[in-house]
């Protein structure tokens, strides 16, 4: 393991799709394992297996394999289930990812929701991987459940689409807030704007994303659902939370664009920027070709946006 880092489990959970989340987890993946030399472990939990297809994995449904019920309730070995697609990372594909959660749905809630945590991350992170890497359902599951509490250290990719910001309320109020206040502690380590092309000093979608991300307090407060006297259902912060800290701690630099900054540009007085992560075809590409960016393309500029996520991943938290 590279110096000064801890060992840890990261998610990537949006109660609302298409969002970038199985891009994000291959990248990473890759960025982690094949550019760092970590040993790292990615986790389709998706029913949808986006991220299973895009590495080249196609089975869904197979009951006579072994699966991730068999490691979780019947003391199968890890290495039964993982596959090496050789792109820098271990990989368990999605397979029977619905009986999985029925299986789970079985036991008593709380055993039943640490059941990830005990056999999978207890047993393996630090002994066998340095990162692992977990792509959420888009519902509210015993899966979802399982990798929230496994992984207890979120990445939120939000494209500029106009459901961005009710998808990461639903999620701050739906899973995000009950974890913590049943569980406690659960990081998001960044929210990420992802897939922009458009302008900034026009009323475009990526300025009406990035802006609520830098601006609002309805934004701060779906970051810290679950905080005392934090009210994701009003969007409001309690006087112990200054916005610009909870903003600072939550937005990476290169997307960072704070209320002077919008004046400044509104005014011309400065160009407008163009904040990462941009669109770029060749995710697409990598996809069709059933790699990660960093196999099909690995001088891709992009990549070094997503490098910045992984500094994050490796620290813990940003530092503005």
């Amino acid at each position: 393991m590279a110096a000064n880092t801890t060992p840890r489990a990261v998610c990537f959970p949006m109660l609302k799709g298409g969002f970038g989340k199985s891009t994000f987890a291959s990248t990473l993946g890759g960025i982690l394992g094949d550019f760092r030399d970590h040993s790292v472990l990615v986790v389709d939990l998706d029913p949808a297996g986006h991220l299973s297809t895009g590495l080249g994995y196609y089975t869904r449904e197979n009951d006579s394999a072994t699966d991730l019920a068999d490691v979780l309730l019947e003391g199968e070995p890890l290495e039964a289930i993982v596959k090496n697609p050789g792109h820098g990372f271990d990989f368990i594909p999605a397979l029977n990812l619905d009986t999985i959660s029925d299986e789970l749905s079985k036991d008593s809630v709380l055993a039943s929701d640490l059941k990830m945590k005990q056999e999978l991350v207890d047993k393996h992170l630090g002994e066998q991987y340095d990162y692992m890497l977990f792509d959420v359902p888009g519902t509210r599951k015993k899966l979802t459940n399982n990798a929230v509490i496994a992984a207890p250290n979120a990445i939120l990719p939000l494209m500029p689409k106009p459901e961005a910001m009710n998808g990461l309320r639903e999620t701050a109020i739906r899973l995000v807030e009950p974890i913590r206040q049943q569980l406690g502690e659960f990081n998001i380590l960044a929210t990420v704007p992802n897939d922009l092309s458009a302008r900034i000093d026009h009323q475009t979608t990526d300025r009406k994303l990035l802006e609520s991300m830098n601006t609002q307090e309805s934004f701060a407060s779906f970051l810290l659902a679950g905080n005392d006297g934090v009210d994701p259902q009003q969007g409001t912060l309690s006087n112990g939370h200054d916005l610009e800290t909870v903003l600072n701690d939550h937005i990476p630099p290169f997307a960072r664009i704070r209320s002077d900054e919008w004046a400044a540009i509104d005014a011309g007085e400065v160009s407008p920027p163009k904040p990462p992560i941009r669109h770029t075809g060749a995710i697409g590409d990598a996809y069709e070709e059933r790699k990660p960016l960093t196999a099909h393309d690995p001088e891709n500029p992009q990549l070094e946006h997503f490098g910045v996520v992984a500094d994050i991943i490796e620290t813990g938290g940003i530092n503005q």
